[in-house]
């Protein structure tokens, strides 16, 4: 015996229905004896009975006392239902707080599951097993897949975020809800499909706003489900599409997104008529591999202009449709960008190194010592190596290649605004306008599209889609067109304050939750962990008077 009753029976799970017989102390653990003081009712028809049948005895754990686990007793009574028109005729007593069927108590098995939403299953169990509560990480998790009491026709959205999430990126998708008013997921989707959508819309007539990406799935599912919402084009996504139409622009183009190598010192001269290098057999087997890819991107010419779609010649040919559009888009064979090495970290104090070259220091070793106090952390050697060509002017260089600057780098700059520019940057947009007039002309459409969204009128945005259109750009005209056929949805992204943004929050969430459970991550699990945590009620159906 430990502590008086009196003490112990306020702590029990129940104690207005419970009744402490005994108390024993171990070494890890208290072990109650408990039984139980009511009016037995029938959980069928709720009629009290006093005919007793047997007894046995559940064995529960608790919440811990004083760092040691607590384990109860509790002598339940089974019982004969005399009503002759219920269908049991023997029935177990219940008692609140204590869970049918379950070997924890209710407020224990709650503990439980909010341990494991917040931490997953082995990090919940070692957590639990410090606070003196034994459990697996398998009942952690199956506590948390115990579906909440609060239910979603409770609290209906009024406006709506949807968006899809990567299972597998590339291959399965799945469908994220998102309550833009209340900032919580409100469901989870196993597919990404327009019928799944229509079908959960459907079941939820309260909704006005939709706001979704520029998906045609998404766009048909809020049609069909909910004809009356008013459907919201995402910002963020259209940003994006026009910055992938600037890039597909910048790809015809990308012959003149070229910039010439800096000029080598004046007093060392170029090579005009340098010999020959002796071909290696590297170089014969890239020339081998660079004319198989010219026969392979002259067969696509020649069938696309023989008036075969991009899935055809795809098909045929057994090249990947991306590659194949990405071909015809460019105008031009497209060749391999050489590999960017970084440059040398003694290129940082080239103009230094050239000053004193020619205040008469032709001392490698003490020009390093200079520039080491100036923060270089190369080796001797690299300095060396770069002020080599300086000691013999006569020394022949190979000629300069001009620079190539990738359509997706240069379709970056382009669309980036003037006040997250840096200077390099902002320099490197200047060489590359000089080079493309065009991207001027690009640049000036992005800007003027970013400045119709913040000022929210849409009869700007009917100017803007005439201005693209007849820019002559063919990609930028062509993302005019498509907002066109969704121009209600790009309205009213212009027009009202709705946007996807807390969606895609929500979606990173979901991926940090996914890559923690990795390898047990089925979709009740993730479903359970990504919906809003509530209380459930382990309390046992109502019985009727």
């Amino acid at each position: 015996m430990a502590l008086p009753k009196s003490h112990s029976q306020s702590v029990l799970p129940n104690p207005r229905l419970l009744v402490l017989e005994t108390i024993e102390q171990f070494e890890d653990r208290f072990l109650l004896t408990v039984r139980v003081q009511q009016v037995p009712l029938c959980p069928e028809c709720g009629r009290a009975s006093e005919s007793r049948h047997s007894h046995y005895v559940r064995r529960l754990q608790d919440l811990p006392w004083q760092g040691l686990s607590v384990q109860i007793h509790l002598r339940v009574r089974r019982f004969r239902c005399r009503n002759p028109d219920c269908q049991r005729r023997v029935f177990t007593e219940r008692v609140e707080g204590v869970p049918p069927y379950l070997r924890q108590t209710s407020r224990l098995a709650e503990i439980v599951r909010l341990v494991g939403y917040v931490a997953g299953g082995l990090p919940g169990a070692r957590l639990l097993a410090r606070l003196a509560i034994l459990t697996s990480d398998d009942t952690v998790l199956r506590r948390v897949k115990v579906p909440s009491s609060a239910t979603l026709s409770s609290n209906p959205p009024d406006v709506l975020g949807v968006d899809d999430w990567a299972w597998r990126k590339g291959h399965t998708y799945g469908t994220i809800l998102v309550d833009l008013e209340q900032h919580c997921v409100v469901d989870l989707l196993p597919c990404r499909s327009a019928e799944s959508f229509e079908a959960w819309l459907k079941e939820q007539p309260r909704i006005g706003v939709i706001s979704r990406d520029r998906s045609g799935l998404y766009a048909e599912g809020a049609r069909l489900g909910s004809p009356a919402a008013m459907q919201v084009a995402d910002r963020f996504h259209l940003l994006l599409n026009l910055s992938a139409a600037v890039e597909r622009a910048l790809e015809e183009r990308s012959r003149q997104l070229q910039l010439p190598f800096p000029a080598p010192p004046p007093h060392v001269s170029l090579a005009q008529d340098s010999p020959q290098a002796k071909t290696t057999r590297q170089d014969s087997l890239k020339q081998q591999r660079r004319q198989r890819r010219l026969d392979r991107y002259g067969q696509v010419i020649g069938l696309y202009h023989q008036g075969c779609s991009q899935r055809r010649i795809s098909e045929s040919l057994e090249i990947e449709r991306k590659t194949v559009r990405r071909w015809i888009r460019a105008g031009q064979f497209p060749e391999r960008k050489p590999p960017r090495q970084r440059p040398p970290q003694v290129h940082r104090f080239a103009e230094y190194l050239q000053r004193r070259w020619e205040e008469g220091c032709h001392n490698a070793t003490r020009l390093f010592q200079e520039i080491r106090l100036q923060g270089y952390r190369g080796g001797r050697g690299m300095v060396a190596r770069h002020v080599a060509g300086w000691r013999n002017p006569a020394q022949v260089f190979p000629t300069a290649r001009p620079q190539k600057i990738t359509p997706k780098h240069a379709a970056i700059l382009g669309t980036k605004p003037a006040a997250q520019l840096t200077a390099e940057q902002q320099l490197l947009l200047d060489q590359l306008s000089a080079k493309c007039p065009d991207l001027l002309g690009l640049r000036k459409l992005v800007g003027d599209f970013r400045e119709v969204l913040r000022c929210g009128e849409g009869q700007s945005l009917l100017v803007w889609m005439k201005n693209a259109k007849h820019s002559g750009i063919g990609p930028v005209a062509r993302f005019a067109v498509g907002l066109e056929k969704d121009f209600s949805a790009v309205l009213a992204a212009v027009e009202t304050p709705w946007s996807n943004g807390q969606v895609e929050g929500q979606i990173n969430r979901l991926k940090t939750l996914k890559r923690q459970m990795f390898g047990r991550a089925g979709f009740p699990l993730l479903r359970a962990r990504v919906l809003p945590y509530a209380p459930f009620d382990f309390t046992p159906v109502s019985q009727p008077p």
